[in-house]
């Protein structure tokens, strides 16, 4: 009896822990998400008229005319410009472990330059670490950018440290918080289940070049793009950019030449996973599990996290034009459903819980089915589901909802890498 009770004590003061842990990236609530589409259609329509272009009948006119308007307007309207031009320097190559979990494990450190205009900057050093199955030639690398630091992600003491970045599971008490609230997988995938799969993994921890702060990111992100006032990139922009170096130091060493490669994230960097394919065509496939507001969720008449909401307290992840537009999304020219038909005819995959309503599944749903008409016109059949409840990993629009709340949990994974083998066997 005694055991008992020590044993709810302990369970009660986690809940109450965790429930005080949760930030406003996520709200615990009692609502669930309707499992039918529900809500406003996705608008305007993602081939129809569009900035004085007239409907899009061909792939041709797509990708000639409607890509380059459609990035346009969302570095106008949400995300800040690109950089017209980047390099990034490998400063070094160190194969680490050569039997780490299995694999190979390598780590780059780099450099990048920036080019915005006249202004040229380069970023602080920042590293990328790397796992390899063995006996696999060129595999498919699943990108990350995550919450913790790299050596979070992956657990390993050769991975190098940077002052002043705290571990998310320093063990104790912390640790323990931390997979109650979001999940065994929020800070390290299952590196082993991934490289059984025939997968690699490569990681950044974005806060080593743009800072997850309202105060240092965006004195780096203005500082790095001087002169672009209202439209200086945020930094879900940045961190986009950060898959795309990924992919310019793997292209260009011989083991991962001829990889293809996916972007992953969750929540904040769900929406750079998604972003990065959007402008870079490169990237073969996403991930973006619960990307909410600024990501797959559609802006207007929302539930859950509203874009006033998003931008009050996290200036620095979006272009200040973003937060001009709260209360007035319906006079905004673009919708998130034509972030995700940019990403057209790649595999993308939406992941969702289904109490996570602050997220909005339900907008994520109804943007997947805006954004159809672009995958139907490339020649793929796009989003196959009728309901948010359906799971189809070989469609090229797959969406995954589980119970639950925000965060990487046990039945994720195996559903992320479903998906990931219906395309990439």
């Amino acid at each position: 009896m005694r055991i008992f009770r020590f044993s709810m004590v302990v369970r009660i003061v986690l809940l109450v822990t965790a429930l005080a842990a949760i930030t406003s990236c996520a709200k615990l609530t009692l609502a669930w998400t309707d499992l039918k589409p529900d809500g406003i259609v996705a608008s305007p329509p993602v081939l129809g008229a569009f900035m004085g272009q007239s409907e899009i009948t061909s792939a041709a006119q797509w990708q000639v005319t409607r890509v380059p308007a459609l990035r346009a307007a969302f570095e106008r309207e949400v995300y800040g410009d690109m950089p017209d031009d980047y390099d990034v320097a490998v400063l070094s190559r160190t194969m680490l472990d050569n039997d780490a979990f299995g694999g190979q494990l390598i780590e780059y450190k780099l450099q990048a330059t920036v080019v915005f205009g006249e202004v040229v900057n380069r970023t602080n050093p920042f590293y990328m670490d790397v796992v390899l199955p063995k006996g696999v030639e060129q595999p498919p690398i699943i990108l990350m950018e995550t919450f913790c630091p790299r050596w979070d992600t992956i657990p390993h003491s050769a991975v190098t440290r940077v002052d002043g970045l705290n571990s998310c599971m320093s063990g104790g008490i912390g640790e323990t918080v931390m997979s109650y609230v979001f999940g065994r997988y929020i800070a390290t995938p299952p590196i082993e289940m991934i490289l059984r799969h025939g997968y690699g993994v490569a990681t950044t921890f974005p806060s080593e070049f743009v800072a997850d702060n309202k105060e240092e990111g965006l004195k780096t992100l203005e500082a790095l793009s001087v002169g672009r006032d209202g439209a200086r990139w945020g930094a879900i922009g940045a961190w986009a950019w950060g898959f795309s170096a990924m992919v310019d130091v793997l292209e260009n060493d011989p083991a991962t030449a001829a990889s293809s490669v996916i972007s992953w994230g969750h929540s904040r960097y769900g929406k750079s996973a998604l972003v990065a394919a959007a402008f870079d065509e490169r990237i073969d496939a996403v991930i973006a599990h619960q990307s909410g507001t600024g990501g797959a969720s559609l802006n207007r008449e929302k539930k859950g996290e509203t874009v006033a909401a998003i931008t009050k307290t996290y200036p620095h992840w979006f272009a200040s034009s973003y937060a001009h537009m709260a209360g007035r999304e319906q006079k905004m020219d673009v919708d998130q459903h034509q972030l995700l038909a940019l990403v057209a005819p790649r595999p993308v995959l939406l992941g969702n819980a289904r109490r996570d309503v602050w997220s909005d599944p339900n907008g994520a749903f109804r943007a997947a089915q805006g954004a159809d008409p672009a995958y139907e016109l490339l020649g793929v059949s796009g989003l196959s589901q009728t309901r948010l409840d359906e799971w189809v990993p070989s469609a090229e629009l797959a969406f995954w909802l589980r119970p639950g709340t925000h965060g990487v949990v046990k039945e994720d994974w195996p559903a992320f890498l479903e998906f990931l083998d219906a395309h990439f066997d």
